[in-house]
């Protein structure tokens, strides 16, 4: 999980990037990447901007930092499920790295649109995820390591 600017129409925006794929048939090797994207899931099950349909699918999640990639995987069932609510592209269950100007064609990688709609909803605290309630550790670690806190005193 590394800080990534993306440009668009003279503005900039910060999101959260990910070091290496996560879903299906993804890399899934770095648990950072995958409690980061897990967490999303289990904030947006219970977001009441969510459509229950959504929800369900989502809840599913746990956050344990392990992805196994498979069509089984409740990871990848709700990234494919966000994905199709979304119109995205490429419904593939999985979650690349963004990088360049941040756009495949027209759309911003899914990874950037995940970030946006998780900045939406934590509007007060983006992009110190790491202030909200029951952030994963290994989360948290990569935030500070990339926003350290303001030192008192």
């Amino acid at each position: 999980m590394k800080p990534y600017i993306h440009h668009k129409a003279n503005l900039f925006h910060f999101h959260w990037n990910l070091d290496a794929s996560v879903g299906k048939h993804a890399q899934n090797t770095l648990p950072t990447d995958i409690s980061y994207i897990q967490w999303y899931y289990t904030l947006a099950a219970v977001h009441p901007l969510t459509a229950p349909e959504r929800r369900a699918v989502y809840a599913k999640v746990i956050v344990t930092g392990l992805c196994l990639g498979t069509e089984g995987d409740p990871l990848v069932a709700a990234i494919e499920t966000h994905q199709r609510a979304l119109n995205h592209p490429l419904v593939d269950g999985k979650i690349s790295v963004a990088h360049g100007s941040g756009m495949v064609g027209s759309h911003a990688f899914f990874i950037l649109r995940l970030n946006s709609r998780f900045a939406h909803m934590h509007a007060g605290t983006w992009p110190r995820v790491d202030l909200i309630p029951g952030c994963p550790l290994l989360v948290a670690q990569a935030v500070r390591a990339a926003i350290p806190l303001p030192q008192l005193g």
